[in-house]
């Protein structure tokens, strides 16, 4: 069996890329597996080592790549060193590649995991990428969704229109946010499920083993990460409240110039690799990243995910799902009502639930395909 895997693997991003790599696991378990090389530009830009656009938010951007030059130049390669060595690409195909019929051959095709279905994180202009919408799929295909996310975008009664066109065809449907599924429910009138992010498909012993990170039982450093993404204001607050409480240092994984946030040490070349291994050592994890909440959990580390604001309905759903919605910070005060010490027992039991019941859904997919 062919799969062909569709997805956001072409970017400095560690979710992105740890997202397809784990996406890629879980499918090698029905057929070989190719995740097809798509060229966005939006996306792949982030891998230029000197990114430069011409307005002045460009210009800004330019400037501070210049000022963390070298680190940015390492953390890069060991992006695409991960993924030379992890995933198993295509060749490079553009959209028009995709159209032309350089991607046919597949019994499968998955679209999957990430915000391919938001335009404004797959295009400058905002716009609907169609290649990730699978509309270049032969006829006699199959076509899957998995964990497929429009994140907090609401679609325009206009983009709500060609969704539901560019839908209509697929065999099966499941995406990664609560909202999402009831919003395309709605719109196409079908069943659609709700599943977990691929990166909560292996758990921490695969993790660990997969990328052959040994989990250290003598820690001789203890400390804090802070892993942050839109380096939401309150940050600042968090870190001080629980570097203070928990006496240790805090790490931040964080490549830009800024940590958002006082610290002991800032990490800007680490790679996907030492993403998993920061994680895994942590003592107590703060971030207002969804993979982050992703990763904090998995590897059963207690955490808080300090609200990304409107964007928070991917971290709301995930947290919801695992009964720790009360480990979301949305105010100063918040701060005082959270724990260090948290048993995830319980979560993490849950996860093993949720887990076992995406994986389902891929295994029915496949099976009502005819395919296993």
């Amino acid at each position: 069996m062919k799969i062909a895997l569709i997805t956001i693997q072409n970017a400095n991003n560690y979710g992105a890329v740890l997202q397809t790599f784990a996406m890629q696991e879980i499918l090698k378990k029905y057929g070989e597996v190719d995740v097809l090389n798509y060229e966005n530009r939006h996306i792949s830009r982030s891998f230029d080592l000197i990114r430069l656009k011409p307005n002045f938010h460009g210009l800004l951007g330019a400037g501070k790549d210049l000022c963390r030059l070298f680190p940015r130049y390492r953390a890069i390669n060991k992006f695409k060193k991960f993924i030379s060595q992890k995933i198993n690409l295509t060749e490079n195909l553009n959209y028009g590649d995709l159209v032309a019929g350089k991607a046919n051959g597949y019994d499968i095709y998955v679209a999957g995991s990430d915000q391919i279905w938001n335009p404004v994180c797959v295009s400058d202009k905002g716009q609907i990428d169609l290649g990730y919408f699978l509309n270049f799929v032969p006829k006699e295909a199959k076509k899957i969704s998995y964990a497929s996310s429009m994140g907090g975008h609401l679609y325009t009664a206009e983009e709500s229109q060609i969704v539901k066109r560019l839908l209509a065809d697929f065999d099966h449907l499941a995406v990664r946010e609560k909202n999402t599924q009831t919003n395309l429910m709605k719109l196409l009138g079908r069943p659609v499920e709700h599943v977990l992010d691929p990166t909560l498909l292996l758990n921490k012993q695969a993790w660990l083993k997969s990328l052959d990170i040994e989990e250290k039982k003598d820690k001789q450093e203890k400390y804090i990460l802070l892993y942050t993404v839109p380096k939401m204001p309150l940050i600042k607050q968090a870190v001080d409240f629980y570097s203070k409480k928990l006496g240790i240092k805090v790490i931040s994984l964080e490549q830009g110039l800024s940590a958002g946030a006082k610290v002991n040490r800032q990490v800007r070349d680490a790679g996907p690799k030492e993403f998993i291994e920061l994680f895994a050592s942590a003592e107590f994890i703060i971030t207002d990243s969804f993979h982050g909440t992703c990763f904090a959990l998995n590897l059963e580390k207690p955490f808080v995910a300090v609200s990304p604001d409107k964007h928070a309905n991917r971290i709301e759903s995930l947290l919801g799902l695992v009964g720790l919605e009360q480990r979301i910070v949305r105010f100063e005060s918040d701060l005082n009502h959270l724990e260090t010490n948290v048993n995830l027992s319980d979560a993490i039991h849950r996860l093993e639930s949720i887990r076992a019941n995406s994986i389902a859904y891929i295994n029915t997919s496949f099976a009502s395909l005819n395919i296993v």
